[in-house]
């Protein structure tokens, strides 16, 4: 009888974890300690590494040599001598081999930047135990596949040393628990579980792949319970009373039905502020307030430093483990506490129909993850003179930086955009939209035509030119008269015309010239015409008569105030 996993819980809107979807991939290294020691040893050789354990010498690390000769870890020193009489031992360095396996993390990287911690550091015996987990949601096609993605770090791992490799064993699954078990206790050295069949897979293995403690392990071979199924098949109240709630809970993780967070290698971030409650909040209210202490915290470190955060990344700890992540980009560099409090209310007003606080929020830690030196505006060098060498706490730089902060909050950065200069003589190709996010010098060197008189442009151009009516005293000549959008117009003065030619090079840069965007096919010849009421026109005959095309056409492009 196998238990059935609980159907999952319906997503909630962005701060709400989701438990499905995820592929976690868990990596065990039984020889670790050993094979990526500096010691100088023949690997194909039993070999041993000793330390005080237990009031006694024993091995707490061996190579895969030692295991088939018969050795263990916890095995003294003299019972492994006599038993293996030419074993080559050396001193065991825990924390030199800490350190390589978390540059092997900060290597794993290439394949997916989450690499976590393994979730238990230690044997059953009390030694060291070496582990990563990785989480490769929607990675591992981008490496041909789940496998392919394995295979491939096996491959490399391979090649550590041109005399030794690193022996690996490897699982993919839905869940850190049911990784990490088929990791250590499954028959073949890489497993992978397909989507949703955690539990099929993880219920034949025994209940040491739980994650349980040893007295734990003990309880569950004195009572019989020989598989993770056996020990299912009770009533959670049940097991809860027989063991406590972590075996329950451990249980319930590795069938996929509870979640876990991953723990990642990050690099310690500068910029931090952390505090922790000693009773849960639930109330947006509280966090917002308890949010506005840690930014002031925060800017009180960038300013000794001179930085400004261009992002803020807030982490909520749940009562049960589960961290809520929110974000929160600016389009400025900023150092002020009540600005960054601003937006994170924003947010978290948005949020108020889906946030899941759970029993409580227990910890929260605000780190600015991007930052950049906070520099005067040259528009205020002489203004900074005159006072002193003191700035204005408000310019109209970081005003409007502040209002696209405010804005990206409530519509999204996608929704919020600025144009900027393109290099491009076509008009409405001239200038281009870019998120308000992006860095402001993105086009900075880019110009447009220097040559043009900015008088000779109007205020007002149209999305997309209109075709319109026209008839001309001789094909190449000035309209005299034209109808737009219904309306008949007799042109009294017309100047012109401003040539611009097509654009050669864009069918060698992939553009697609269709419909009204066709613009740099045909040479332009653009007119600004005024009628008999006064009003203004700027329009253009899109090709030279009998040159470029038998029938040129005309467009309406703009409106002079």
């Amino acid at each position: 009888m196998t238990a059935a996993p609980l159907p999952p819980k319906p997503q909630e809107p962005l701060l709400t974890p989701s438990l499905t979807g995820r592929r976690i991939v868990a990596l065990w290294f039984p020889h670790w300690a050993a094979e990526t020691s500096r010691a100088d040893y023949d690997a194909t050789q039993p070999f041993a590494l000793i330390d005080m354990h237990k009031n006694a010498q024993r091995l707490v690390g061996l190579n895969e040599a030692a295991g088939i000769a018969g050795l263990y870890p916890a095995m003294t020193l003299p019972d492994a001598r006599a038993l293996v009489p030419d074993v080559q031992t050396a001193m065991a360095d825990p924390q030199d081999a800490a350190a390589r396996l978390q540059k092997c993390a900060y290597w794993l990287q290439r394949y997916t930047p989450w690499i976590g911690e393994d979730t238990m550091p230690q044997t059953a015996d009390g030694l060291n135990d070496y582990g990563l987990l990785l989480d490769i949601s929607g990675c591992a096609h981008l490496f041909g596949g789940e496998r392919a993605l394995l295979e491939d770090i096996a491959t490399r791992l391979a090649a550590y040393r041109d005399d030794r490799a690193v022996t690996m064993r490897a699982a993919i699954a839905g869940s850190i628990g049911a990784a990490w078990g088929l990791a250590r206790f499954a028959a073949t050295d890489l497993s992978i579980v397909p989507e949703g069949q955690d539990a099929e897979a993880v219920l034949p293995l025994p209940p040491a792949a739980l994650r349980l403690n040893p007295q734990h392990i003990d309880l569950c071979q004195r009572l019989g319970l020989d598989t993770i199924a056996e020990l299912a098949r009770f009533p959670r109240a049940d097991l809860t009373r027989r063991f406590g709630p972590e075996p329950v809970l451990r249980l319930e993780q590795a069938l996929g039905q509870a979640g876990e967070s991953l723990n990642p290698y990050l690099p310690p971030p500068q910029f931090l502020a952390r505090k922790n409650l000693p009773q849960g909040v639930t109330q947006i209210e509280a966090l917002t307030a308890l949010i506005g202490e840690l930014c002031e915290m925060l800017v009180a470190q960038l300013q000794a430093e001179g930085q400004g955060a261009q992002r803020l990344d807030v982490a909520l700890t749940r009562s049960d483990n589960l961290v809520l992540a929110l974000a929160v980009p600016l389009a400025h560099p900023s150092a002020d506490a009540a600005h960054m409090l601003r937006l994170f209310e924003e947010r978290l007003t948005r949020l108020s129909g889906g946030f899941d606080a759970g029993f409580g929020i227990e910890g929260l830690q605000l780190v600015a993850s991007k930052t950049t030196a906070m520099t005067m505006p040259q528009e205020n060098i002489g203004l900074s003179n005159r006072l002193g060498g003191r700035l204005r706490k408000s310019t109209p730089i970081a005003a409007l930086g502040g209002l696209y902060d405010r804005l990206v909050s409530r519509l999204g950065a996608h929704v919020v955009v600025r144009p900027v200069p393109h290099a491009s003589y076509i008009p409405e190709r001239a200038v281009r939209f870019v998120s308000v996010l992006q860095a402001q010098d993105t086009a900075s060197d880019e110009l447009v035509n220097p040559l043009v008189d900015a008088a000779a442009r109007p205020l007002f151009m149209l999305c997309a030119p209109e075709p319109i009516e026209v008839i001309a005293e001789i094909p190449e000549g000035a309209p005299y008269r034209f109808r737009w959008r219904r309306v008949l117009h007799e042109v009294t003065t017309a100047y012109g015309p401003e040539r611009i030619s097509p654009e050669w090079w864009g069918g060698l840069m992939g553009e697609s010239h269709t419909g009204a965007q066709n613009h740099n096919r045909k040479t332009r010849d653009y007119y600004r015409v005024e009628d008999m009421q006064g009003h203004r026109f700027w329009l253009y005959r899109d090709g030279l008569y009998e040159r470029e095309t038998g029938n040129p056409r005309w467009f309406m492009h703009g409106v002079f105030p």
